[in-house]
């Protein structure tokens, strides 16, 4: 078990963040940090430490912000005031309880957003910050988000498979792209687990697997669009998979059917709902299937 608050070598992380991202976009560094499963795209490199803007650090059950416009400082106080930070852009200081503090770099205002360093996060913030030299990632996971971390990891099926849909993508640059037509966004788990699962959109099946760090990481694709001259794929196919349970969002017409796929393929639709007709299901993706318990909890 890592511990909550861990030290962090940030001179590792060697070059800024830049570009967007999307669920099929390419990576855009191999230097990259994530917050509560969330790809950061505006990190920025300052004197050779990685910063993160402030406000990407936002959780209301842990600290609350506030800006003074005539000193141009930030206040970051945990909600049960026991923690105060003060912060000026332009300082390589905070004050924190009344204490100063000297940080590894200077605190830098870009477009109206504070940047803090990650060792100032992990150290005095008291965020989990973690450096995982294999892949060039830095991992910041919020009070909230370490909270959603465990409940990916081991908690319950149907709320661990509500948070896998929320976290960035990780898909190498010459994966495959899109390029079908389609209004239906489909994932598919293998019965009882969270922890696997596919994307299908537009023709595009992608296989993800979630890593110890909480990241969903595609190996496998397959294209079966209509558009395609043939049949593409990429990656190493998953083995091991037997009966599924699959989750079909219709968004073109507010719809949303899921069921189970038996091992030999055979598709059983166990409910569906509309949700202009009924609003409770609204943004609805996963919801629990009778009977199934979760099997590949982690440790």
């Amino acid at each position: 078990m890592k511990k909550w608050i861990k030290p962090l070598v940030t001179a590792a992380l060697g070059c800024v963040l830049l570009g967007g991202y999307s669920a099929y976009a390419a990576s855009p560094s191999p230097n990259q940090v994530f917050i509560d499963g969330q790809l950061q795209n505006g990190a920025m490199m300052v004197e050779g430490r990685t910063l993160v803007q402030l406000r990407s650090l936002d959780d209301p059950a842990w600290l609350t912000y506030s800006y003074d416009a005539k000193t141009h400082t930030v206040t970051a106080r945990s909600k049960d005031n026991r923690k105060v930070v003060l912060l000026q852009a332009g300082q390589k200081t905070a004050t924190v309880d009344g204490k100063r503090v000297t940080l590894d770099t200077t605190i830098v205002n870009k477009d109206g957003h504070t940047y803090v360093p990650l060792r100032f996060i992990s150290e005095s913030l008291g965020a989990y910050v973690d450096y995982n030299s294999k892949d060039k990632r830095a991992i910041i996971r919020t009070p909230v988000g370490q909270t959603a971390f465990n409940t990916l990891m081991r908690g319950d099926l149907s709320e661990a498979r509500k948070i896998v849909l929320k976290l960035s993508r990780i898909i190498p640059s010459d994966a495959l792209q899109p390029n079908g037509e389609g209004f239906t966004l489909t994932y598919t788990f293998p019965e009882g687990e969270t922890l696997r699962f596919t994307e299908e959109y537009k023709g595009l099946t992608t296989y993800f697997e979630v890593n110890a760090d909480g990241l969903a990481v595609a190996k496998w694709q397959k294209d079966s669009s209509l558009l395609s001259s043939k049949q593409r794929e990429w990656g190493a196919k998953p083995v091991g998979i037997g009966s599924k349970v699959y989750f079909s969002d219709m968004w073109m017409t507010d719809g949303f059917v899921y069921g189970k796929i038996d091992a030999e393929g055979k598709v059983t639709e166990l409910g569906n709902f509309n949700r202009e007709k009924e609003p409770k299901y609204k943004n609805v993706v996963i919801v629990p299937i009778e009977g199934e318990k979760r099997v590949d909890i982690k440790s």
